[in-house]
């Protein structure tokens, strides 16, 4: 089979990617266990003539994503986005003046910043096809493959974790971020020097 000789061939995998939020800092997007990649669904209209029905695509509407992340005690994940919230616009109503104050897509968009979704490839070593050409092993950076832009996100909702005495798993946050649209960019953007 043709298939198994093909040494360029690299299939995308789940587990090589990262969350940047442009305004959160790197430790964020270290901290990422699992995201989903950006979908959309499309109303359609009908047209009937005769006994047929025509069909006709209508307005675009992307769905929202979940992201999850390991809380830690540096990075303190939950504290970021705990602060996400609070410069988004929201006031705990604890005074008459807190009883105002709302979250806005403009603040929301400030604190979170460009959100980016990137998968990378595995990079690699390669050896000379000559042993004796006097050239060393090299190694190939990290490349992304492709890389999604959410625009105008803001976060939907934040469920902060579970604790439990009889369980000794990493505590997650989970987060939803709803967005306007996103943005595909394929291969070659940028690489990682590992």
């Amino acid at each position: 089979m043709a298939f198994f000789n093909q040494t360029s061939f690299e299939p995308k995998r789940q587990f090589r990617f990262l969350v940047n939020f442009s305004k959160l800092g790197d430790g964020v997007t270290f901290m990422a266990k699992s995201v989903d990649k950006p979908s959309y669904d499309s109303t359609v209209s009908e047209h009937n003539v005769l006994n047929h029905v025509f069909k006709f695509p209508g307005v675009v509407k992307w769905a929202d994503i979940s992201v999850k992340f390991i809380d830690a005690v540096e990075p303190n994940v939950g504290s970021k986005f705990y602060n996400a919230l609070r410069n988004s616009g929201y006031f705990v109503p604890d005074s008459p003046a807190g009883l105002v104050h709302g979250i806005t897509k403009q603040g929301s968009n400030a604190t979170l910043g460009e959100i980016e979704i990137q998968q990378l490839d595995g990079g690699g070593i390669v050896a000379p096809s000559d042993p004796g050409s006097g050239l060393g092993i090299q190694e190939i950076p990290v490349n992304v493959v492709d890389k999604w832009t959410l625009h105008n996100a803001f976060i939907k909702g934040i469920k902060w974790g579970s604790l439990d005495y009889g369980n000794e798993d990493l505590v997650e946050i989970e987060l939803d971020l709803s967005y306007d649209c996103a943005v595909y960019e394929a291969g070659g953007l940028l690489k990682y020097n590992t």
